[in-house]
């Protein structure tokens, strides 16, 4: 680790020679073999580590895990366990090289740091704001799309007009050449095509989702799911979607699915990133209420006229 500077590391930048070997002594090396878990969904963020040497992979069990991120040298992980004390992963960390060898801070010992020298601390808090800044703005804007999704919602009241607005939004800052977006009844196991374009999916088509091993199964465990080119499961093979490259996000209220977003072949040939997954878990989350309310309504309305038609006529006679 001697040619290994943390001089180099964003989260330490403008830090002294002096501030650097102060902070150097509360870091401890580590080092793990391939497959190794580092940190597991759902565990308690404990502390912050930096890529001396290997590579770490971002897995997501989804139909067996999958990759959906790396990180190497001079990379850093976990620093949300530095400003958010109790937050957990959102992801499990795995050892995707041979070795890999880390320099590792936990939370106990940044509070030692922030004790015997708030100064210094103050500076890694603001390089951290400044590193969650750059990863919102390389996350395809993730805040402006959040905004514009508010004004969608606050502009239609019938769900069509909706997503017809949400499509425009979500190619402007993924450009992709296929996407559908779909709604979910768990009372009748049907899901909607509201509209699609690419795929092999017809607009106001209906289909169990149950003859759809991939969204049956974002609908019993719902995480949005990335599937890479050339690594689709052979069950896939006969999905109407089948294409080089997916991302889905489910559309949830708590835990329950009312419909999903789909992606598939990204305009420049590449692999959907976790920045993409970000951005539209980020619109799904806010699509959620806006169509609950909007499928309630309608399903409301729908009511309201079979009443009128079969009901009411016999009240008068």
């Amino acid at each position: 680790m001697s040619n290994f500077s943390l001089h180099k590391i964003a989260l330490f930048k403008d830090l002294s020679q002096k501030e650097i070997s102060f902070l150097a002594d509360f870091f401890t090396e580590k080092e793990y073999s391939h497959g190794d878990k580092i940190s597991q969904r759902g565990a308690i963020r404990d502390k912050t580590l930096v890529i001396v040497d290997g590579l770490v992979a971002i897995k997501q069990n989804f139909d067996g895990d999958q990759t959906i991120a790396l990180f190497r040298q001079y990379d850093v992980l976990g620093e949300m366990a530095l400003i958010d004390k109790g937050s957990v992963h959102s992801y499990d960390l795995e050892v995707a090289s041979q070795k890999l060898k880390t320099l590792e801070l936990s939370v106990y010992n940044w509070s030692s740091v922030v004790k015997k020298n708030p100064e210094l601390a103050n500076k890694v808090y603001k390089n951290i704001a400044s590193l969650l800044k750059y990863r919102l703005t390389h996350a395809n804007n993730k805040l402006w799309t959040l905004f514009a999704a508010g004004k969608v919602i606050g502009a239609y009241d019938d769900l069509d007009s909706m997503v017809k607005a949400w499509i425009e939004i979500i190619l402007q800052i993924i450009p992709a050449d296929k996407i559908a977006f779909m709604s979910f009844s768990s009372a009748t196991r049907k899901i909607q095509v509201h509209k699609s374009f690419g795929f092999k999916l017809k607009d106001n088509s209906f289909f169990d989702i149950d003859s759809d091993p991939l969204l049956s199964q974002l609908n019993e465990k719902p995480a949005t799911t990335i599937l890479a080119k050339d690594k689709w499961p052979k069950e896939y093979d006969i999905l109407p979607y089948k294409c080089k490259g997916l991302i889905v996000s489910p559309i949830k209220i708590h835990r329950k699915v009312i419909g999903f977003i789909m992606l598939g072949d990204k305009n420049n040939g590449k692999d959907f990133s976790t920045n993409n997954r970000i951005l539209l878990e980020a619109l799904a989350n806010q699509a959620a209420p806006a169509i609950e309310d909007v499928m309630i309504s309608e399903i409301m309305a729908a009511e309201k006229d079979m009443k009128n038609i079969y009901i009411d006529p016999f009240a008068k006679i």
